[in-house]
């Protein structure tokens, strides 16, 4: 079988293994897509204007906006606009989407923990050095 339609296989298990745990333990409901928008807000260490997440993320800005509306209908962020340019947004993760950004993370490493059960250490350096490797190809191309 070729290891991209493996890795495909692998992706799609684990995503319905966390989407899973996710409607069990989680108080709120994200799509991955949200998720991963919420946590790139989070994690930004400088401020985050909402223009540019389009290009951070490499979508397209409608595809972003809905997920800010969403994101922000739930309460998790907030758009505070720029005093000196009123089309600017920044965004800001609320006191509420920090709590729940800590719980997804939470609920990821220990999913992960039960996945790499059987494997050695040695097992997880080769996944890393076979998966690092097919990464540094693919960027060549």
């Amino acid at each position: 079988m070729p290891l991209g339609i493996e890795t495909g296989k692998m992706m799609r298990e684990m995503f319905r293994a966390f989407k899973k745990r996710i409607a069990e333990q989680a108080d709120i409901k994200l799509t991955i897509e949200e998720f991963g928008l919420l946590h790139t807000i989070y994690k930004k260490e400088v401020d985050v204007i909402q223009s540019d997440l389009a290009s951070i993320l490499g979508k397209d800005k409608s595809f972003i906006l809905r997920l800010i509306d969403s994101l922000e209908e739930k309460e998790l962020v907030r758009r505070v606009a720029d005093t000196n340019d009123r089309r600017k947004n920044y965004l800001m993760v609320t006191k509420y989407g920090e709590k729940v950004i800590k719980k997804y993370v939470e609920i990821g490493f220990d999913l992960m923990s039960e996945l790499q059960q059987g494997l050695t250490e040695s097992d997880i350096n080769t996944f890393y050095k076979v998966v690092n490797q097919i990464r540094s190809n693919s960027e060549k191309l």
